[in-house]
């Protein structure tokens, strides 16, 4: 899509934007990002541009001069009578909670519900679906000057006028969301003083909301004349313009005090705030993503987690309409999904596509400086152990602790993950951890460092592998381990080893605990020799373990000792399954070479 930008306040001229579903304006602060948005904000409400799009924008922070043109632009279209009929939106998030409810409340197979069905805050009625559990409590009123306008709107039809306010959709609806929640009859006779309403979710489609009808052939755009109330059609949802016109400057509900109460009683509030603003950035796009949709997303990736950050990106890729996004997040703009076409380096509120290339390595130069940063953070561990997984020192420290052995003397040990980098055997097992420690010598970060084990799986290795100084003993692999150098002044005793077996998590095969579990067939079948089975108080320090193939070791204890909880939970190894399972082996029935690496590692602190 090409989109035709005024003039801002940075940048006087036109120009011209290529959008390729998503443009992510990059630059330093005060570069014109967010200026560059606000017009096309400005453009679109004012109705000067932009016209074939409705447009919905979205600032991370209180933006007062979205808010007071957004506040303008619905006065305008509820006295015009055309309030359940926005084509432009804003919303900071102080509109959240009402956002969320829609979207869980009108979007069965939408994001938001999927996300608090996998999170357990959701209970959906079995034939409908309906979210029958989260309920919206918010403060209500009509006040004095309204009442006036109703009853104003009564004498007028009196006289034989039909054009009135009583007459436009959004009273209509109005009138119906009033019947359904406010717990007397009411007439509009007279004010309604500020009280506490609650709507739950599946009786949101009680209310009749009330579609205003298309132009019909003939007819006048409603666009072109304010107070043709009948031809104007709707853009959005009628239940979201109705929302949106009545929590306007608390016009009927108050916004900032609503609260939303999920299953259990669970208030929205609880989330951290990089799950809330995901989820809120899930309603948007539940609520009004279509192929005439404009998403002007203000640094919409703040607050989140950087494994949220490539949610939302892999979410705004794949949305039906089109976004135009603001960041300064290094996670963002190195996103797989963010190619060089989807990046713009702004400068003084001009897109700058002169010499491209040359301005994002300068704008991603930084880059370089999140290795420094890890290199300074690292640098302060006194000993390292740098592992394919994390996990897999937690797995070898507690099958330590279960064969009785004083896991207290390696607990200033830090585990880091990094490749063992070997699938075949012409590759060079461990090269990609010893060029890390490599990088870490080469560094101007100061060292505190002393002590650096390399403990390396080798998966895809040939089963007659043979080690070649790389030893569960601790025997260096001398041609690797010899070429780190480090600054003068600092000694980093750095060590290569492997495990014998394929991987760590072998290590947790034991006749006990799978017969527990009624899997000890996955490993005693006729895949392996019966010599080589596992048994009773045996720790299966044999040949035909040790070359077990990953598929078999893996699935022998894969459910029992990781998460399984739905794709947007996070997965992965459980620490409770993990000490519940291995709780369940007994010392003997744990191999020696546990203790053999302790040993060897204790040896060397």
């Amino acid at each position: 899509m090409e989109l035709t930008l005024a003039p801002n306040p940075l940048h006087d001229q036109a120009q011209t934007l290529h959008i390729n579903k998503v443009a992510t304006l990059i630059g330093e602060n005060g570069s014109g990002k967010s200026s560059i948005l606000q017009s096309v904000f400005e453009q679109r409400i004012a109705r000067r541009d932009h016209q074939d799009l409705n447009v919905v924008c979205f600032s991370s922070g209180q933006n007062e001069s979205y808010s007071d043109k957004f506040s303008d632009y619905l006065r305008r279209e509820r006295q015009a009578g055309r309030g359940l009929s926005l084509e432009c939106l804003y919303f900071d998030k102080s509109w959240s909670k009402l956002m969320i409810f829609l979207a869980t409340a009108t979007k069965r197979n939408g994001k938001v519900r999927s996300f608090l069905n996998e999170r357990g805050y959701v209970t959906e009625a079995e034939q409908t679906r309906d979210d029958i559990t989260t309920v919206l409590k918010c403060a209500f009123k009509i006040d004095t000057n309204y009442v006036n306008r109703v009853k104003d709107a009564l004498k007028r039809e009196e006289s034989g006028d039909v054009d009135t306010l009583r007459n436009t959709p959004y009273f209509r609806s109005l009138d119906s969301f009033v019947s359904n929640f406010h717990p007397n009859d009411y007439d509009f006779e007279q004010p309604i003083r500020k009280s506490i309403i609650e709507i739950p979710a599946n009786r949101l489609i009680d209310v009749s909301f009330d579609y205003p009808r298309q132009p019909q052939a003939g007819e006048e755009d409603a666009n072109d004349v304010e107070e043709n109330t009948q031809a104007q059609y709707i853009s959005f949802d009628p239940e979201v313009n109705f929302f949106t016109q009545a929590a306007d400057n608390d016009y009927f509900i108050d916004k900032q005090g609503c609260k939303l109460v999920l299953k259990g009683g669970i208030e929205l509030d609880q989330l951290s705030d990089g799950e809330y603003q995901l989820l809120f950035l899930y309603a948007l796009i539940d609520l009004f993503d279509a192929p005439d949709t404009l998403f002007l997303f203000d640094e919409a990736d703040s607050h989140l987690h950087y494994k949220n950050v490539e949610k939302l990106w892999t979410l705004l890729h794949n949305i039906e309409g089109y976004a135009i996004t603001t960041t300064h997040l290094l996670d963002s703009i190195s996103a797989k999904e963010n190619r060089i076409e989807h990046l713009k380096v702004v400068e003084h509120g001009r897109i700058n596509e002169d010499n491209k290339i040359k301005q994002l390595i300068s704008r991603l130069s930084v880059l370089s400086r999140a290795k420094s940063v890890e290199f300074e953070v690292c640098g302060k561990l006194p000993s390292i152990a740098i592992l394919d997984d994390e996990n897999d020192w937690a797995i070898f420290v507690k099958l330590a602790e279960r064969k009785g052995h004083d896991v207290a003397r390696i607990a200033s040990i830090s585990p880091l993950k990094k490749s063992s980098s070997y699938t075949c055997d012409e590759d060079k097992l461990g090269e990609v951890k010893v060029n890390w420690v490599k990088a870490l010598g080469s560094s101007e970060s100061q060292i505190f460092t002393r002590k650096i084990f390399l403990i390396c799986d080798r998966d895809e290795a040939n089963p007659n592998w043979k080690p070649n100084g790389v030893q569960l003993g601790g025997r260096t692999y001398g041609e690797l381990v010899s070429s780190i150098k480090w600054a003068e002044g600092y000694r980093v005793d750095t060590f290569l080893l492997a495990w014998r077996r394929r991987e760590v998590k072998h290590y947790l095969l034991s006749f006990t605990a799978l017969s527990h579990h009624n899997q000890i067939n996955t490993v005693n079948n006729d895949r392996l020799a019966a010599g080589f089975h596992l048994r009773p108080n045996d720790s299966g320090d044999n040949d035909g373990i040790r070359k077990l193939s990953s598929d078999i070791g893996k699935a022998a204890t894969h459910n029992l000792i990781n998460n399984f909880t739905g794709a947007e939970q996070e997965k992965g190894l459980c620490m409770e399954k993990l000490q519940a399972y291995i709780d369940l082996i007994p010392p003997d029935e744990i191999s020696e070479d546990i203790t053999n690496m302790y040993n060897f590692i204790i040896g060397k602190l």
